[in-house]
């Protein structure tokens, strides 16, 4: 990893921060703590992706993470070689989720969180399907697919909070809708109340139905999605660029950070790798700075 990279983007996150908190008027000063959060789709392995194959991507994926410096990230196509990696080189991080398949069996979507700084209270993973406690897939989606969930506390703080990270299913659009809805049930019983943040890949646009249920109460509780309501937003809109075949203008947004409206959202970057001289993965990466209740 370059050290002279690292130290440049620490200083601006600081910077950043402090700008933010600048414009926010005073009244609106609480004591919520400021946190960054990462949405990253890694990409599985796959021999089809050639010179994009993970074993050429995984040390920048990684010192990708430690630059950015997330207090949590989620990961969706995670494999469990993929997984094992991430564990052994983000060593600052815990690591919560099963395989979509039972155990450590199939694609992960799992939670990273910083150890120095959360304690970790609950967890627990479900299926998207009509039996969410047991590995199953009943609504025609083209695979299993998962929630990873967590109640975290800050270990200075005390404040708690629910974070949790999926991935919809890619072809069935009766299945995510389900999904949405499920998701929401489900993080409602275990959050007891508490914010909640979602980070996913979730195979649907603004546009859908899927993304209205997520933001709109639909019988649970609604939501922001952080690059429409963040105060700064840096970076394109569109989130899947297939290896950079995708024009910038074409591209789909699919990959969101949705929060419960107690969280503020100041900042929220998509970042579409042009600047680095291989892609990390076929999606961009979305990461958001914002304030606890």
């Amino acid at each position: 990893m370059n050290s002279r990279n690292i130290i440049p983007q620490a200083a601006h996150r600081a910077m950043a921060a402090l700008l933010l908190l600048c414009a926010i008027p005073c009244t609106t000063m609480q004591a919520g703590s400021l946190i960054r959060v990462l949405q990253f789709n890694l990409r599985l392995i796959s021999s089809s992706d050639g010179n994009n194959n993970w074993y050429y991507r995984a040390e920048d994926v990684a010192a990708y993470c430690h630059d950015i410096q997330p207090d949590m990230f989620g990961m969706q196509e995670v494999t469990p070689a993929q997984k094992t990696f991430m564990e052994k080189t983000m060593t600052e991080y815990a690591c919560i989720g099963l395989g979509r398949d039972g155990g450590s069996s199939g694609e992960h979507c799992p939670v990273f969180y910083l150890k120095s700084k959360y304690a970790l209270e609950n967890s627990g993973t479900f299926w998207l399907s009509d039996t969410p406690e047991k590995v199953s897939n009943t609504w025609g989606a083209a695979c299993r697919r998962i929630v990873t969930w967590t109640i975290l506390r800050d270990k200075q703080t005390g404040e708690r909070f629910c974070y949790a990270n999926t991935h919809f299913d890619h072809k069935n659009e009766s299945a995510r809708d389900k999904s949405s809805r499920l998701t929401k049930e489900r993080l409602a019983q275990y959050a007891e109340g508490l914010p909640i943040i979602i980070t996913g890949d979730f195979n649907c646009t603004p546009t859908s139905t899927c993304y209205t249920r997520m933001i709109e109460p639909d019988g649970t509780f609604p939501m922001h999605e952080v690059w429409r309501d963040a105060r700064v937003k840096e970076g394109i809109e569109g989130t899947f660029h297939s290896w950079g075949t995708i024009a910038l203008a074409k591209r789909n947004r699919i990959d969101f950070i949705f929060v419960t409206p107690d969280i503020k959202v100041l900042r929220c970057v998509t970042d579409d790798g042009s600047k680095r001289p291989r892609y990390l993965s076929d999606h961009d990466t979305v990461y958001a700075d914002m304030e606890l209740p």
